[in-house]
């Protein structure tokens, strides 16, 4: 079948069904950071869920969306974001965060960059000397768990065709760690959230501790400033 420019007639019919037919009340997703997006990228989304003929499944992600992350929501109680100097009891003090993350709303999977920070012939890195010289990198904006969220939101709703299984097709990437966001957890650990691909083929996530060693397959996840 020829394709064809939609008319008035069915554009309102695409509005009507929207807006009388769907069941909103069975609808069970976070849609704010959609809506905090500008009229131009909800209107382009909406574009591309068109031309791909009202069909949910694109086939090939491009980007993802943001979400906010709330240690004690998602990880439960006594998770929090860490405060402070590494050295101290991560209770008091500035957060242990990227701020450049927080404020990334979409992501274009093009512009991932992945550091391992190892040296010449060192096989592995502590994470806190890892850490260390990630922030040392000024113009390497560190994905934070705002970012983890995204993707594992992400991985959620589309599985074959999320950003994460693109990532293990084109890269080999099957692990993921977000510095951008030092967590604390109940006994006072600094750890940062990660995601990995198990042999089964399928994506879960943890939170690594910041005094364990780091290879060369340990990414950490960010882009350019």
């Amino acid at each position: 079948m020829s394709k064809a420019t939609i008319t008035a007639g069915q554009a309102r019919s695409l509005i009507a069904s929207f807006t009388i037919d769907t069941p909103w009340d069975e609808i069970l997703v976070d849609i704010q950071p959609f809506i905090e997006l500008t009229p131009s990228q909800r209107g382009q989304a909406f574009a591309d869920f068109v031309r791909n003929g009202c069909r949910l499944d694109i086939g090939d992600v491009q980007s993802i969306i943001t979400k906010p992350f709330n240690p004690a929501e998602f990880l439960g109680e006594g998770w929090t974001v860490w405060k402070g100097p590494a050295d101290g009891d991560g209770l008091s003090g500035e957060e242990d965060i990227d701020p450049r993350s927080l404020a990334l709303v979409k992501i274009e999977v093009s512009q991932f960059l992945f550091e391992t920070c190892l040296q010449a012939s060192a096989g592995s890195i502590t994470g806190e000397e890892k850490l260390h010289r990630l922030k040392a990198k000024s113009d390497f904006v560190r994905f934070g768990a705002n970012v983890f969220l995204g993707l594992w939101t992400d991985y959620q709703a589309n599985k074959k065709n999320s950003v994460l299984e693109r990532l293990y097709k084109e890269r080999k990437v099957t692990y993921l760690d977000f510095p951008g966001t030092v967590l604390r957890n109940p006994d006072g650990i600094r750890r940062v959230p990660y995601l990995f691909r198990r042999g089964v083929g399928q994506w879960g996530w943890d939170c690594f501790w910041l005094g364990d060693g780091w290879g060369a397959a340990s990414l950490s996840v960010g882009c350019a400033s």
